[in-house]
């Protein structure tokens, strides 16, 4: 019997977005082995996915009804939402919502329960092949497609939400072994990791703009709540130009500041070796190698490493590469086939961002007249004079009010009128004004080898998401990986060549209306999704999904010092006196408690759970769940 057209009807009138879904797909190819079995039960069936089979075959409503109790756990631990990993045939669903009914009584708050589905395929078949339809109004289903990007599911899943439980169908764990280990991973991290635990320490080259992003980066993982430091090997700069003065030889030269950073290198493993860090997070440049990074691992300590910069440019990568535990990348595609291609598989894409406390648009009343007459102006660029940008601009010498800031642009040329800071550069706090306070912003990435614009260029500069987060309009090269993530024509506009430079400009100063619309669309756009703080959570997702076990001890397992846990608690008086009641019974006697301690003290009283009291018993259950997987 065809169930669809029952259930799709339930599930349009309750999520319009998934339904349209499902119709657009009805007649997907599958792919899966899938099969509908009988059970002892008479009129009711089984699921079986790629030979595994879903529910037992001899009672799936006794196997779902234990299934409640396991999850739920004996305690009536109360939540306000429930995932459930698994729909299959709905058994355990429909249980479930009668126990919560249940537990919550005639007045009570039953939780909200969303279901995932791992693959469109699957749901179809079960949509087909039985009648869900008495369950469909108390779930939300959530599909995870083929297309979905992970980090992008597990955002939209918000696993931070307080007092959030999990459950899963064990025949599902075993089907999607590749979807489920990294969403129990993630959310064990976002209910149980304490970020302020964890110590990351970033480590900076001698000079170079990867320095600044480093910058950026600290700020972002205190702004998340880790124990940032920076280790900065900026003070050592001038030694490192200074061996200029004392060969003209290149070989030499060469040779003299290799074993500089082999001695910086040493440094660094001094430092560390006093007080580890729990991640080392190299920046491009860094005075690192692999004997460095060798003896670093030694040591038990987890290392990533940035690579910002151009991989065809810069082509020490496969000298790192090897040698650290994750290696973010700003380019794809041919990058990792190169990176594949040494054997490797420890590479993630990682694009830059903007620091939204940072790069930021100025209210009315925080631009005054004198900086508005520096750093305003119609069109302004921001950055060093490479080839191609010397070429372009010159062709932009009529302009009336156009500004250039940056170094390395040659004052006696045409172009040496519009130069500010008498080729002197500017700091970062500079950038936000001049981005704060022009009209059209033009934003040209680098290259020392193309007349005009790079049409290979794949990768966005740090420019790009500044300007954006600013609240500036941007004329930009077209970029490769500019899209999906953006739209030209909605969050910037995209430059061709010089004379279509040229007409846009003019263009847009003559229709500022359509300009600052533009630029808003943008704002909202890179604030909301391309921050140094979600490239933080990224990175860190990929960290501890990936060396979970090695950090296993920064979510739940260390006993705690009595006398500091009571000191950290004491503005939580409940929790401050379930310890004080347990010292006061004798029930502690090293001085030191568990979770596994506290929740069967909890389970040892009687009366309604308090809140603390659940929370308390939902760790246990995580930290069962951890020692068994």
């Amino acid at each position: 019997m065809d169930f669809f057209k029952t259930n799709i009807e339930k599930i349009k009138r309750k999520n319009a977005g998934l339904y349209n879904l499902l119709i657009s797909n009805e007649n997907l190819n599958l792919e899966f082995n899938l099969a509908v079995i009988k059970t002892k039960k008479e009129g009711f069936n089984s699921l079986k996915i790629n030979n595994i089979t879903v529910h037992s075959v001899y009672d799936p409503f006794a196997e779902a009804k234990k299934w409640t109790e396991v999850n739920l756990g004996n305690a009536g631990h109360k939540s306000k939402r429930i995932i459930v990993f698994g729909l299959g045939a709905g058994y355990h669903i429909k249980e479930l919502i009668l126990e919560l009914s249940e537990r919550a009584g005639r007045n009570g708050e039953v939780p909200v329960v969303d279901v995932i589905e791992p693959d469109i395929r699957t749901l179809l078949f079960i949509l087909k092949n039985f009648d869900i339809s008495d369950i469909l109004d108390y779930i939300n289903i959530i599909v995870y497609g083929k297309d979905t990007k992970e980090n992008d599911f597990f955002e939209s899943l918000n696993l931070s939400e307080y007092n959030l439980l999990l459950f899963s169908l064990p025949s599902y764990q075993r089907i999607f072994a590749d979807i489920y280990p990294p969403l129990f991973k993630i959310y064990t991290i976002r209910q149980l990791f304490n970020n302020s635990k964890f110590k990351v320490s970033v480590v900076q080259p001698i000079y170079g703009g990867s320095s600044t992003i480093g910058n950026y980066i600290r700020k972002a993982f205190l702004n998340e709540g880790y124990n940032a430091d920076i280790i900065d090997f900026s003070p050592f700069y001038q030694a490192y130009k200074s061996f200029e003065n004392y060969t003209a030889d290149s070989v030499n030269l060469e040779a003299l500041r290799q074993n500089f950073f082999n001695v910086l290198g040493e440094a660094l493993l001094a430092k560390v070796g006093e007080n580890p860090p729990d991640l080392l997070f190299f920046m491009a440049q860094a005075p690192v190698n692999q004997v460095v990074l060798s003896k670093i691992r030694d040591m038990g300590i987890k290392t990533a490493y940035w690579f910002v910069e151009d991989f065809r440019l810069m082509t020490y990568w496969d000298k790192i590469a090897p040698f650290v535990d994750y290696f973010f990348t700003i380019q794809r595609d041919e990058f990792f086939e190169r990176l594949k291609g040494l054997g490797l598989n420890n590479y993630y894409y990682m694009e830059l961002a903007c620091l939204p406390d940072f790069h930021r648009k100025f209210k009315e009343d925080e631009i005054n007249i004198k900086d508005m007459e520096f750093y305003g102006s119609d069109v302004s660029f921001a950055g060093a004079g490479y080839y191609n940008r010397r070429n372009v601009f010159l062709k932009l010498v009529d302009l009336k009010n156009f500004k250039i800031w940056g170094r390395d642009w040659d004052l006696n040329t045409p172009l040496g009128l519009f130069i500010k800071n008498n080729n002197q550069g500017f700091t970062e706090e500079e950038a936000v004004k001049i981005y704060n306070c022009t009209k059209i912003n033009i934003n040209l990435h680098s290259s020392s080898y193309h007349w005009d614009i790079n049409p290979e260029g794949d990768f966005l500069n740090p420019r790009f998401y500044e300007i954006l987060a600013c609240g500036g309009f941007q004329l930009v090269d077209y970029r490769k990986y500019m899209e999906p993530e953006f739209e030209p024509g909605k969050d910037f506009v995209v430059f061709n060549d010089v004379m279509d430079l040229k007409k846009k400009i003019e263009y847009y100063l003559g229709n500022e209306e359509e300009r600052l619309e533009i630029a808003n669309h943008g704002y909202e756009k890179v604030r909301g999704r391309h921050t140094y703080e979600r490239r933080v959570r990224d990175i860190m997702d990929i960290v501890l999904i990936n060396s979970f076990d090695s950090f296993k001890t920064k979510f739940i397992y260390k006993k705690v010092g009595i006398d500091k846990l009571l000191d950290e608690v004491k503005e939580n008086d409940e929790l401050y006196n379930i310890i004080l009641s347990m010292i006061n019974k004798g029930l502690i006697k090293d001085g030191n408690i568990s979770v596994d301690e506290l929740a069967e003290y909890v389970k040892s009283g009687s009366g309604r759970l308090s809140k603390t009291e659940a929370l308390i018993l939902l760790l246990q259950q995580i930290r069962q769940k951890i020692t068994a997987f």
